[in-house]
């Protein structure tokens, strides 16, 4: 496999039945629409992006491992930032030419009970999201705070994804949301420089192969990638939602644009190799001394891409506007 191919493995040896995302077009799935019917006045009150800036891949199979680290390199908090406060007014001005009527959020936001609400679920930006699967950023556009949005995918913390769901918090913010006649919509993008496989369960655990795989390209995550809808229907119908809110609209599957520059560079040290090689050396004598059936056998790589912010900005905003416009498309057809 050739670094050119933008792809790079792990492999100790070959697993099978892993796969990956492909370019396609976006793949929504939706829930409750019908609590946005005669929605005419909407609020943009959260608004997120969040930049995954290293991936982990983890591939386990019969005591064997496969490690990868991949960093994102090259763009600044200062152009994650711009480009966020960008997607935020490109999606006021989608909703405005679809015929809603955009209230300012500072209406919203000097409501007391808001300002209570928002204390308990939201973070400065950017906010940090540091899990097994990865380490990701959410930015929010000036003026805004960052709230965390998980899919169904458990990524974050216990206490991230209870503020997510609570459903006490979002039934207030109904109550809120019927107060000033509006209904508040919630824009929440997973943006990456790529995605992972790697091996796992029985089979792998059963031929003792361990993978892991990076695969580089712009990608809007699935499942945290969504709309979140709340409206004046109040906390009886949250039950229904394993997202929170009234209503729901997600990206179904990973949506992945074409682009150059995405290409994977190895980092890993002459130290860290070292020590792979001793320990399966080791790993290896043991097996042979005690007549075991395989040695165990572990791989841990370092990877970077590095991007302009040129080639950052012109794909991660042609990725986010797909998804946008295929979001207010199906507002508009639930309205």
């Amino acid at each position: 496999m050739f670094p050119s191919l933008a792809r790079i493995l792990v492999v100790l040896p070959l697993a099978a039945g892993l796969t990956h995302a492909h370019a396609q077009a976006p793949a929504l799935a939706s829930d409750n629409l019908a609590t946005f019917k005669g929605a005419k006045k909407v609020v943009v009150d959260h608004f997120g992006v969040e930049f995954i800036t290293t991936l982990k891949a983890r591939g386990q199979g019969g005591g064997s491992s496969a490690n990868i680290d991949a960093k994102l390199e090259g763009v600044s908090d200062a152009a994650m930032q711009a480009l966020t406060d960008r997607a935020y007014q490109d999606t006021v001005t989608a909703l405005t030419q679809a015929g809603f009527e955009v209230v300012p959020a500072d209406e919203l936001q000097a409501q007391p009970l808001y300002q209570s609400l928002m204390a308990k679920v939201a973070h400065d930006a950017p906010y940090v999201v540091d899990d097994t699967g990865a380490y990701s950023r959410i930015f929010a556009p000036a003026g805004m705070k960052a709230v965390f949005k998980s899919g169904a995918d458990n990524r974050g913390t216990m206490g991230d994804r209870m503020d997510a769901f609570n459903s006490k918090y979002q039934g207030e913010f109904s109550d809120v949301a019927k107060g000033l006649g509006v209904y508040l919509v919630r824009f929440h993008y997973l943006a990456s420089f790529g995605s992972t496989t790697s091996s796992k369960g029985f089979l792998s655990s059963f031929t003792g192969k361990a993978r892991a795989a990076v695969e580089t390209g712009p990608t809007l995550m699935a499942k945290s990638t969504l709309v979140q809808v709340i409206s004046h229907e109040g906390a009886r119908i949250f039950a229904s939602s394993p997202r929170g809110g009234n209503a729901n609209i997600w990206l179904e599957n990973p949506l992945v644009v074409k682009a150059d520059g995405f290409a994977l560079e190895d980092t890993t040290t002459e130290e860290s190799k070292r020590s792979d090689g001793v320990a399966n050396a080791l790993s290896v004598g043991l097996n042979l001394l005690t007549g075991g059936r395989g040695a165990s056998q572990t791989s841990n790589k370092t990877m970077v891409v590095r991007l302009t912010e040129d080639n950052f900005n012109e794909s991660y905003l042609r990725m986010i506007g797909q998804a946008r416009d295929a979001f207010v498309e199906k507002l508009v057809a639930a309205r």
